[in-house]
């Protein structure tokens, strides 16, 4: 048995993370591959059942709250495993993650990899020190409209770097816009 392989799948909010992650789902499902797709419970800004993604493109998903349950649901004929918004689950998702390549599972995570605050997320950080590839996603600058955007930047609540949410707090944005945004706000 060959071992599987990790890819990561990153970037700022809006970047087409989870459509990436969908078009993988699809290549998978097309070639009738064994596949099981999950997210974090207390992501539930679009469905609670489903992984979706801003333009409305939608997969269903078992939603978990420790990364350890991934492993109750496998049957052992998975041919690749999905897991999205890996930046609201803890860092024992690595341990999961590599416990599943291992057993010759490919492994697809999409995540933030910086917080708003510009901080790595770490569970994110530790899954992109183990992958095979790491696709690093950009999103048109909500500000100067350059497809730059490399950060997000939260304009409304609290300074929780863990807030759920969408475009009623987050924009993505270059890293000029960025400081440009700090400066201002500070």
């Amino acid at each position: 048995m060959n071992s599987g392989s990790l890819v990561v799948i990153v970037g700022p909010m809006y970047s087409g993370k989870t459509s990436e992650l969908i078009s993988f789902i699809e290549i998978y499902t097309l070639g009738k591959k064994k596949i099981k797709v999950f997210k974090p419970k207390i992501d539930y800004r679009y469905n609670n059942t489903q992984i979706v993604s801003h333009s409305k493109s939608a997969v269903d998903a078992i939603a978990i709250t420790k990364p350890k349950e991934i492993l109750t649901y496998l049957q052992g004929n998975e041919n690749a495993v999905f897991i999205d918004e890996v930046q609201f689950l803890d860092e024992t998702l690595r341990e999961v993650v590599l416990q599943m390549i291992e057993s010759g599972i490919d492994v697809y995570c999409a995540g933030l990899d910086l917080s708003f605050k510009a901080n790595p997320f770490i569970v994110t950080a530790l899954l992109m020190a183990h992958a095979d590839n790491i696709i690093k996603k950009k999103a048109v600058c909500h500000e100067c409209g350059e497809y730059r955007g490399t950060l997000t930047y939260k304009f409304v609540g609290n300074g929780d770097e863990i807030d759920i949410g969408g475009f009623d707090k987050y924009i993505a944005v270059c890293r000029d816009c960025y400081l440009k945004l700090k400066q201002k706000n500070e």
